[in-house]
């Protein structure tokens, strides 16, 4: 991973080999990045997506291997439990142009990701919710 600062926030390039949500979160944990949001592009291979059942306060989860291109990688950072948390979803999609999209667990990294965040100096919080099965943020 390199990264600069810039006007607004960073950017962040996560190499090959590098999983995506521990970058992100080795990274705000070294610059104190609370609060801001992340948006990117790059390629994966091993990958981990997951879709929120709100009926039974679960993720149902795939995982993808292969090479696949990262069309979007959104998100947001927070803190929970006082460390940097990074949410993200991303659609990822392979050589036959298909498109799949959830919560992003696990991404490795296979050619670069290009990831732009533009922070805020105040912390936004989750608050630790096992009645609903996630973790909100709380705006107070």
């Amino acid at each position: 991973m390199k990264f600069r600062r810039t006007r607004y926030g960073y950017v962040v390039r996560i190499d090959t080999g590098e999983e995506i949500i521990a970058t992100l979160r080795d990274f705000a944990r070294a610059e104190g990045v609370r609060s801001g949001q992340i948006s990117g592009l790059g390629a994966v291979g091993e990958t981990e997506l997951g879709f929120f059942v709100r009926a039974t306060g679960q993720y149902v989860t795939r995982s993808f291997s292969g090479e696949h291109e990262i069309g979007s990688l959104t998100g947001n950072f927070s803190d929970l439990d006082g460390e940097p948390f990074p949410h993200c979803h991303a659609v990822i999609a392979g050589e036959d142009f298909a498109a799949h999209t959830g919560h992003l667990f696990r991404g490795v990294v296979t050619v670069t990701c290009e990831v732009q965040v533009i922070t805020d100096p105040d912390a936004m919080r989750r608050v630790r919710r096992p009645d609903l099965g996630f973790n909100p943020l709380e705006p107070a």
